[in-house]
Parts: C-alpha cells; structure tokens; sequence
C-alpha cells in the first residue's frame, strides 16, 4: 500500500489473490467462501465479513468506506483497484 509492502496472512493472501484475479466483476459471497475456505462454508457470511474487514484495514486508505474492496449488498464483493487509482 502506498508502496509499502504490507504483511498478509495465508488467509488473507488467499482471499485477495481469489479477488484480484477477478477484478472488475462482481463475485458472490457463496463462491468467494467455497473457493478460499471451501464448500463447507458456503453460507457462512460472518466468516467472509470478518475476513474481509481485516484484509480491508491492510488494504483501503479508509478500512470505513472502501473504494478497492467493494461489498455488494445481498450478492457479495467485488475487487476495483483502477477505482482507487482513478480518484488519487
């Protein structure tokens, strides 16, 4: 961020690779969680939400209103880097 490397779990590495390669479409929670996690955690919202605002606090200027890693409400997220670099 900023030029600064920044320091992600396995996890979060995971989950951001999974979104990255993805950027620009909107990818739904229930795929995010199966493909990161696997299927046994398909409906597990809680889970991706947590994961999601801890990679947001590493990631995002301001973790409280995000501009890369967008929540699409009722679908699931998706990842818009060319977003954040637009508005600088």
């Amino acid at each position: 961020r900023d030029s600064v490397p920044i320091q992600l779990t396995g996890t979060e590495w995971q989950l951001l690779q999974h979104l990255a390669s993805n950027a620009g479409k909107v990818l739904l929670s229930s795929e995010v969680l199966t493909k990161v996690w696997g299927s046994e955690y398909a409906d597990d919202l809680q889970y991706l939400r947590v994961w999601v605002s801890r990679l947001r606090r590493k990631i995002e200027d301001d973790p409280a209103n995000p501009v890369v890693l967008i929540n699409r409400p009722g679908i699931g997220y998706v990842f818009a880097p060319e977003v954040a670099r637009g508005s600088a």
